[in-house]
């Protein structure tokens, strides 16, 4: 079943930001080299990213299957949709009607590693 699995935005010191989560919220800072600087609150995330990057959105964590029939619906409504490779996961990128940046993400293990 789909749950939310992280916010993501950017920023000029994604080290920074996730310190000032860490500071206020409590939140477990992760830093793993080549990806985003997270702080989880409980088993969801917010990701931090340098400018210039992903861009802000929401990641829905999803299976493999459903990852597939939400691409499989976008196809059928006409969506643009874009699949990243992120190494630890798969993400699938595309945006509501209101033009927010969506990502249905599948980890590969089936549970993301940073968040043990």
């Amino acid at each position: 079943m789909p749950r939310l699995d992280h916010a993501a935005f950017e920023t000029d010191d994604p080290d920074a930001t996730a310190g000032f989560y860490e500071r206020i919220l409590g939140a477990r800072v992760v830093k793993t080299e080549g990806h985003p600087v997270m702080a989880y609150v409980g088993n969801t995330g917010f990701a931090f990213h340098k400018r210039g990057g992903t861009g802000d959105h929401v990641g829905v964590r999803v299976s493999a299957a459903e990852r597939a029939e939400i691409k499989r619906r976008l196809e059928q409504a006409g969506i643009e949709h874009e699949e990243r490779d992120h190494e630890i996961a798969i993400g699938l990128f595309f945006h509501d009607p209101d033009g927010r940046l969506l990502e249905a993400i599948t980890y590969a293990s089936g549970e993301d590693s940073r968040n043990v």
